[in-house]
């Protein structure tokens, strides 16, 4: 791969970034958040009945999951790697 090749890739990953809808991307977030929170939700229901450890950490961790798919679904747009990570280090962002 050349470097021209390189560029026209890097090209056309940023375009299509910047031509999906925020309607879109609340959409398919919100449908996550829900999935991902009933699915912990509901293994931490089995990990209380049945006494067990994994399905509450299953749990725990499905449930931050889902609260980050909350948080872009109220951005309208996708996290980067360091706001999903670490969200309590960043500031809140201004759209306007």
């Amino acid at each position: 791969m050349t470097v021209d090749d390189r560029a026209t890739v890097s090209h056309r990953s940023r375009r299509a970034v910047r031509t999906r809808s925020r309607r879109t991307v609340r959409i398919v977030s919100g449908l996550l958040a829900v999935i991902w929170l009933a699915a912990g939700f509901a293994a931490i229901v089995v990990a209380v009945n049945t006494a067990r450890w994994l399905p509450a950490i299953v749990g725990v961790v499905a449930l931050w999951y889902g609260l980050l798919w909350v948080r872009v679904f109220g951005s309208g747009r996708q996290l980067t790697a360091r706001e999903a990570l670490m969200p309590w280090r960043i500031r809140s962002h201004s759209d306007g």
